[in-house]
């Protein structure tokens, strides 16, 4: 942080501490130091003067911006922002946490009487401070938020009178507050300030503020002490395998396996810092990293395992270097933070190379309305040509009309500056069009100023995009306390472990709770007696990570309760466990993909969707090593029948969830909403059975019959079988009329019955049906794009060419469907080839069939896709996997290509056994939820509700288990309240399991 105070540091960090007092001072000494000590005292009064709140508030105001801007999923998971304070600090946390007038709370003075009437509510969640100065009985009396004062008797710098009045008021208006007075201990000196989850602080020790200190007390000793093995962890020199040193013997596992015999040893253990040490010289305001020598003592010793040697001489040939390299090596997680902060937004090539036309003014009064319409919020100015025009509707923001996009389609005029954000600082919501992303402008005051506009007189008037997007996730506050106020209870041990937020990964803590939660996953995975799989390199072995995290999650080792907090002596709650931080695992699935690379939040149901691809791929032994995924595939059977001659054909196709469209129906609004305001939309609740009822009705579709020739027919989906685990994945979105996705809360009611799916099985071709002659590939009509989704696809800017190879890719039936397909291939190098429509294909030159891969083929064929429908989508691909999956998902009615064999795999010639099972009933019951809390599909939080048998809360001594929702919110884990009955209303992924398995033993 750069130094916010313009190069005035208060005087006692200047001070100078190069000279070291005498132990018996002289008399001219002692004067002296008085004399300084009185100077000292005058310079520090001074700079207390200069330190106003018109000064210090816009500066911490701008701290909190940041903070939620860079931090927004921590701080949606934490309810917001928490403050501690210190001396100086100590006014202004309390003025952080009161309701205060809008000028007051901006440092703002006050012009005339009709200013500053509108107050905001307080800016931090909850606040402790400690040994607080300049405080006024005002600065307590506007307080909303919980507070914790630490204070000493007799303080002239927070007098006894002022905190007693205070603390009166507090109790008079029931404001939650703790308040702590040492009679004896001078001021700057108190106790460890520690806050839990209900914004109560808990006290340790005495110590200098924020400065760990050593203590005689044991408990606290061990409390400060790193968690770490005491026998450290051993990396071998060879190839930097990390391994355990204890029980496991993972050290000793490796050099078995690979005969490397030299490890580094590494040992940690917390520093303790000295009272008495003088601070550090500062020479400017900043925050210094803390780094792993300020916090650890580390020492290192090289043992040979071959030999049986413990102290290795470490000079002897090159292993001095190779431990230093050892030792200064960034790891996953440190890798993760450092790409996080570098994913920042920059300029582009539109910004920087922006060329303006002919200077002119603006007037003042032009630039308060879209020129295409009246809206006179929301408004985004043309660098290139100063037009105005009004931005896209933004879900849970302003409105808008898209004609600042509109402007951008007729002119090509790509960068655009939203007025409302531009700041005297510089800083403003720029957009290039052209690239569909924000953008930064080094040269937003030259720019802005072509049009006659001083940047140095603007003020913010409104949100970012960004902080409307964070304002959205913090209205959705995820409770941690039952209905009683009471924390919930934390839970520990086998199968209750949590998982540290990496940043932003939250979607995949959720998915991987639910699914090792399954037992077929933990049958396949967690292997705790049986020696790590036999790989060259753990880090990049996908079989090697996913039992790391079985282990992690399912054997309890690591499900207990955080030792590093230190709960009060009065307080009966216990802390919540510090969690499992899978960075290598992220690291490894993540590796090559465009999004789960990256430290941004993604799309939870899209992470299992690529997971479960990654495990089918990845090899598979026999007997107990089967593919787990095996148990959550079923084929469906789609009928299609001729209106007009009633011939039908049957398809099918193997799958491993399935996707629900939710319907949405309105409700009217209760009361009448204050203009300017926002109103979460409320929609009619729906049934799981319904969802499923539109997803097996059947449905109209454009088709020429090869029969009759006739147009018309209609199509049905059923289940020809049913998987031992159902994955049913929420549609939770829809579009608004200018094409911007906003996510639909749509209450699914689902009983605490079980879910029947027996009436939905396929009966598959009847007795008299007659069935409609196969096409063959050459026979194909002759592609002709839908002209309504044409034009409306043209209409939203795509290339005609795009468009035309979307409509194909979606079976040429709306503009939506087509549209996803774009966002989702805009990467893909044939993106800009014509599509060949005389023979319906997709690329200019179709792959050979002799050019097909018998290795793609089986890979396809493993995936559950036929042989004949994997040959003809390799076939229209260009023999690309990946393009091929979706081709087979956009042509679902395709039969394949049943006259060319290809060659195939040895496993492929034997007959493929059908997956899931037809027998009935096929009942299901719910046994996990994903789900996500925020209303922007962009970002928020996931958590985890997974329903487990639990230890009976019943009398004491009780051993007996019941069965409840557990809650998994990152690192917590707690028996859920009555939350997870309403979070199943809203859940985005659901897991369901076949009760009859159980029944029937089937694993």
């Amino acid at each position: 942080m750069p130094d916010q105070f313009g190069g005035d540091p208060a005087p006692n960090t200047t001070a100078d501490s190069s000279t070291d007092p005498q132990a018996n001072p002289s008399i001219l000494d002692k004067v002296k130091l008085g004399v300084a000590e009185t100077a000292k005292s005058f310079m520090l009064d001074m700079w207390l003067a200069r330190q106003t709140q018109e000064k210090v508030l816009p500066i911490l105001n701008k701290v909190i911006e940041g903070a939620k801007e860079e931090f927004a999923d921590a701080v949606a998971n934490g309810g917001g922002i928490y403050a501690v304070g210190y001396c100086f600090g100590g006014k202004y946390v309390l003025l952080l946490g009161s309701e205060l007038l809008d000028t007051v709370a901006k440092g703002q003075t006050t012009k005339d009487e009709e200013q500053g009437m509108t107050k905001v509510e307080p800016q931090i969640k909850a606040g402790a401070i400690a040994h607080g100065t300049l405080i006024t009985k005002g600065d307590i009396e506007g307080l909303k938020a919980p507070i914790t004062m630490a204070c000493t008797e007799n303080d002239q710098l927070f007098p006894d009178h002022v905190r007693t009045e205070g603390q009166q008021y507090l109790e008079e208006h029931k404001i939650e507050h703790q308040i702590q007075v040492y009679p004896g201990v001078p001021h700057g000196r108190h106790r460890n300030l520690l806050m839990d989850s209900r914004h109560r602080v808990i006290l340790t020790d005495f110590v200098g503020f924020a400065v760990l200190g050593e203590y005689e007390d044991a408990k606290i000793q061990e409390a400060q002490n790193v968690k770490d093995d005491p026998a450290g962890l051993d990396v071998c020199l060879f190839c930097f395998n990390g391994g355990c040193n204890t029980e496991r013997q993972h050290s000793k596992v490796h050099y078995e396996k690979t005969k490397h015999p030299l490890v580094v040893n590494i040992q940690r253990k917390r520093k303790k810092t000295k009272r008495d040490e003088p601070p550090q010289k500062m020479s400017k305001l900043a925050i210094a990293a803390e780094t792993e020598s300020d916090r650890y003592d580390t020492t290192t010793r090289v043992r040979c395992l071959e030999c049986g040697l413990e102290d290795v001489d470490k000079t002897s040939g090159n292993v001095s270097g190779i431990v230093d390299s050892v030792l200064k090596a960034n790891t996953f997680a440190k890798q993760a933070e450092v790409q996080a902060w570098e994913q920042e937004m920059v300029p582009c090539e539109h910004t920087l190379c922006l060329e303006q036309e002919t200077a002119r003014k603006i007037e003042s009064q032009d630039l308060g309305r879209c020129s295409m319409c009246d809206l006179k919020e929301n408004l985004w100015l043309c660098l290139q040509c100063g037009n105005l025009g009004c931005g896209r509707a933004q879900f849970g923001g302003s409105g808008g009309n898209s004609h600042g996009l509109k402007h951008t389609e007729l002119t090509s005029h790509a960068v655009a500056v939203k007025l409302g954000s531009i700041t005297p600082e510089g800083t403003a919501d720029i957009y290039c069009y052209a690239c569909n992303e924000e953008r930064t402008d080094p040269e937003i005051a030259a720019h802005l100023a072509q049009w006659g506009i001083n940047i140095a007189e603007r003020e913010k008037t409104e949100k970012s995009l960004t902080e409307m997007q964070i304002e959205q996730n913090l209205k959705w506050e995820f409770s941690m306390t039952n209905e009683d106020g009471k924390e919930m209870q934390p839970l520990f041990g086998e199968g209750f472990t949590g998982l540290k937020n990496l940043g932003n990964s939250c979607y995949m803590a959720s998915i991987l709770q639910c699914l090792f939660s399954i037992p077929d996953f933990q049958a396949r995975y967690y292997h705790p007696h049986q020696p790590p799989p036999d790989a060259n390199l753990p880090a990049e072995d996908l079989e090697t990570q996913l039992r790391k995290v079985a282990d992690g999650l399912l054997s309890g080792h690591y499900s207990r309760p955080d030792t590093d907090v230190i709960a009060s002596e009065h307080s009966s709650e216990i802390p919540h466990q510090k969690g499992l931080a899978p960075s290598m695992f992220k690291h490894l699935i993540g590796r090559g993909h465009e999004e789960f690379s990256t430290m941004r939040q993604q799309d939870a149901f899209e992470l299992l969707q690529h997971l479960f691809k990654l495990i089918t791929r990845s090899p598979h032994g026999r007997d107990s090593q089967q593919d787990p995924v095996q148990s959550f595939r079923f084929v469906t059977e789609q009928r299609l029948q001729c209106l007009s001659c009633k011939k039908v054909r049957y398809t099918t196709n193997e799958q491993d969830n399935i996707t629900l469209s939710i319907p949405a129906k309105a409700l009217l609004p209760s009361k009448q909403i204050p203009d300017g305001t926002d109103q979460k939309d409320e929609y009619e609740a729906v049934t799981l059975q319904e969802c499923i009822n539109v997803f097996t009705s059947p449905e109209s579709v454009d088709y020429t019959c090869p029969s009759c020739a006739c147009k018309g027919a209609t199509k049905r989906t059923l289940f020809k079988t049913f998987p031992q685990n159902l994955v049913v994945n929420a549609r939770r979105f829809d579009y608004t009329e200018n094409w911007v996705p906003r996510k639909i809360d749509v209450p699914v009611i689902i009983g605490d019955e079980d879910v029947d799916l027996s009436q939905y099985l396929s009966r598959g071709k009847q007795d008299g049906e007659e069935l409609l002659p196969e096409e063959t590939s050459a026979a194909a009509p002759t592609f002709t794009p839908n002209a309504s989704a044409l034009s409306d696809l043209e209409a939203m800017g795509f290339p005609r060419v795009r468009c035309e190879k979307a409509l194909h890719a979606t079976g040429n039936s709306d503009a939506q469907a087509a549209m996803e397909w774009l966002f989702s291939h805009m990467d893909d190098p044939d993106i800009d080839t014509p599509v060949d429509l005389s023979a319906g294909g997709t690329r200019a030159v179709p792959a050979a069939v002799g050019d097909l891969s018998a290795e793609n083929v089986s890979m396809l064929e493993m995936m559950g896709i036929g042989a004949p429908q994997a040959r003809k989508a390799l076939r229209e691909t260009g023999g690309d996997v990946e393009r091929a999956v979706d081709w087979v998902f956009s042509h679902p009615d395709d039969p394949g290509d049943f006259e060319s064999e290809a060659p195939s795999a040895e496993s492929s010639s034997q007959q493929k056994v059908e997956a899931g099972s037809a027998d009935l009933p096929a009942k299901y019951s719910l046994q996990s939820i994903a789900c996500h809390k925020g209303a922007s599909i962009h970002a928020g939080h996931y958590v985890a509700f997974i329903r487990k048998q639990i230890p009976a809360t019943g009398a004491a001594g009780s051993t007996g288990e019941e069965e409840a929702w557990v809650l998994y919110n990152d690192e917590k884990v707690v028996k859920a309240a009555g939350d997870a009955n309403e979070m199943i209303k809203f859940a985005y992924v659901y897991f369901f399991r076949r009760r009859d398995v159980e029944e029937r033993g089937v694993r």
